[in-house]
């Protein structure tokens, strides 16, 4: 069963990641499963990328959240990311840890 203080703790876990483009791979790991992906890709790839391009001051709003259960679905647009334009869709599952991302995938516009 679905309860509000799911949505409030999937909400966190995103506002977690959205963070680390402020201030860093360190505190966007925390949002991750150890075992997730990007596009098909390990997660790293994203974690190095931040850390080449360094912090940024994004404008971060969650469009759409699904849940059901154990398992989400998000839509995170990111404007003015790096100079870019992000739609990021984000699966969570609630662990032991608590709610983590396990794959993300997304389309620069």
């Amino acid at each position: 069963m679905t309860v509000v203080r799911d949505y409030e703790e999937i909400l966190a876990v995103i506002e977690q990641y959205a963070d680390g483009h402020k201030f860093g791979s360190d505190l966007m790991k925390k949002s991750f499963h150890r075992n997730a992906i990007i596009n098909a890709e390990p997660i790293q790839t994203l974690y190095d990328a931040i850390d080449e391009a360094g912090v940024c001051q994004p404008v971060t709003r969650v469009d759409i959240l699904d849940v059901t259960c154990s398992i989400a679905c998000a839509r995170v647009t990111i404007e003015k990311c790096y100079g870019k334009n992000y739609i990021d869709f984000l699966q969570l599952m609630k662990t032991d840890d608590g709610w983590k991302i396990v794959s993300k995938i997304y389309q620069e516009f």
